[in-house]
């Protein structure tokens, strides 16, 4: 008896831990220099499970193949979020906002040297735009894990213990600052 319920608290489990719901982040690259950065989105996207695809699409250069490159994505009928990493005239993120119904976060490479005037071009958007701009290459792929959130209690999951964990860390932290001033 106790081996069957066992087995059925297993088949349950294996349940629980599948989600029919499907998602995927796609970083659309302005060239290859921006690789490095692109890298830091598809880890932090694993940190949640998120599968994430790297791409090369240039919003000057090449928009009929930016706009094909979309259209792929937008046909297969997974749920999709686009992270756009351009710097200097970010145009990449306003284009693909401009042509997508699915969401969009810009998270261009800050550079030290030009990076306080180019942040002005995934801020400042013409109406009808709806992209959001995230800085850190983290928190674009943790925006994008909490829409997926919304509809995958897996993915929603990892967010919560990434909450947990944070807050955790936020309590020691206080505990030990405490401790010290006595």
């Amino acid at each position: 008896m106790v081996k069957k319920n066992f087995e059925w608290v297993a088949d349950r489990l294996e349940l629980l831990l599948k989600s029919d719901s499907q998602c995927r982040v796609v970083v659309l690259m302005g060239s290859a220099s921006d690789l490095g950065h692109c890298e830091k989105i598809k880890k932090a996207c694993g940190n949640f499970g998120i599968p994430c695809e790297l791409r090369v699409a240039s919003a000057h250069k090449g928009p009929d193949e930016t706009l094909r490159i979309k259209a792929g994505y937008e046909g297969d009928g997974i749920p999709t979020v686009f992270v756009t990493v351009a710097g200097r005239t970010n145009g990449l993120g306003p284009v693909m906002s401009g042509n997508t119904a699915y969401p969009v976060i810009s998270c261009p490479p800050i550079t030290p040297d030009w990076g306080a005037q180019d942040v002005w071009s995934s801020l400042r958007l013409p109406s009808g735009l709806g992209c959001s701009t995230i800085l850190s290459p983290e928190g674009s792929a943790q925006f994008a894990a909490q829409i997926f959130g919304l509809n995958n209690h897996l993915v929603w999951a990892k967010l919560r213990a990434s909450i947990l964990n944070t807050w955790i860390s936020l309590k020691q932290a206080d505990k030990k600052i405490r401790e010290s001033n006595l």
